[in-house]
């Protein structure tokens, strides 16, 4: 790339839907549902909201939504129902780690456009960890600072049309969202390991109820209380009304059946905040969870 400058570099691509050397790809728009009835018969719900409700329109789309997560279109006359295609421009592997380093290179973070897509870089962003965990002799919570390089990161696109992203440590880039270093390239030996031994277990399973389970989402949305996570939002229509529902206290400690409260006993977590919680005994409380995210940031 020729441009000296970030302000060259946004503006040059800005100005025009076909940057040098990117090449032209067809790409399959999915819709992630239909849109209420209101809107007619031939309005879709997609994501992406921010791009396509730019490029959609610029190729005969009409907007009829817009919000945050979503943005409802009706398609050109002839094109009414899926698949849906359209042609845009796009970079290449290659370029995105060219576009990578020259940004590197220039040292400074923005936020600005490439082609028709929305473009972030970050620079030397800080990594650093705070790893909290209880000490078992004393019973206090401890901290502890995990030192990280500082990573670097070039984002074009947006999940549910496109997306390209490239991280790299110290000017070191490589396609995906991992730094080279978290990329394993030598073969490892591996051990001769077996599975699927069956063994008989004795064990005592707590019934759950699905009434209360589900009183517990109305209250609080399919919404993860300790990270925020809307399943829906990251993975579309597949991940709609998806969510664990944590016990506050775990039915093995109560060990009889109780009156289950479902906005003070219950709370919805996604898969992976509920696994960390459940990573002591006893389990992590929400506040705690929110506090180790918010110092991991």
């Amino acid at each position: 790339m020729d441009q000296k400058n970030i302000t060259s570099l946004t503006e040059a691509a800005a100005q025009t839907h076909y940057p040098p050397g990117w090449i032209t790809k067809s790409i399959e728009l999915k819709p992630s549902g239909k849109a209420p009835k209101k809107y007619g018969p031939y309005t879709y719900r997609f994501g992406a909201s921010m791009t396509l409700s730019v490029i959609l329109p610029r190729r005969g789309w009409t907007l009829v939504k817009k919000s945050r997560n979503y943005v409802y279109l009706t398609p050109p006359a002839g094109e009414l129902t899926p698949p849906f295609y359209i042609s845009i421009a796009v970079p290449s592997d290659d370029l995105c780690l060219e576009i990578a380093r020259e940004c590197y290179a220039q040292g400074e973070s923005w936020l600005g456009q490439l082609g028709e897509w929305p473009a972030q870089y970050l620079h030397e962003r800080n990594t650093d960890m705070l790893k909290i965990s209880r000490d078992p002799v004393t019973g206090e919570m401890v901290s502890e600072l995990l030192k990280n390089p500082p990573k670097s990161s070039l984002h074009i696109g947006e999940w549910g049309a496109w997306n390209a992203d490239v991280t790299g440590i110290a000017g070191d880039f490589a396609i995906g969202i991992f730094p080279p270093s978290f990329i394993r390239t030598e073969q490892l030996p591996t051990p001769n390991l077996t599975e699927g031994t069956p063994r008989e277990v004795l064990l005592t399973s707590y019934e759950r109820n699905e009434d209360a389970r589900r009183l517990c989402i109305e209250y609080y949305g399919a919404k993860c209380q300790a990270c925020g996570l809307v399943y829906e939002n990251k993975y579309g229509v597949i991940g709609k009304d998806l969510i664990h529902v944590h016990h506050v206290t775990p039915l093995a400690d109560i060990g009889e059946a109780y009156q289950v409260d479902p906005i003070k006993d219950l709370i919805p977590l996604c898969a992976s905040c509920h696994h960390v919680a459940h990573h002591r005994t006893p389990p992590y409380t929400v506040s705690e969870l929110r506090a180790a995210i918010a110092a991991s940031v």
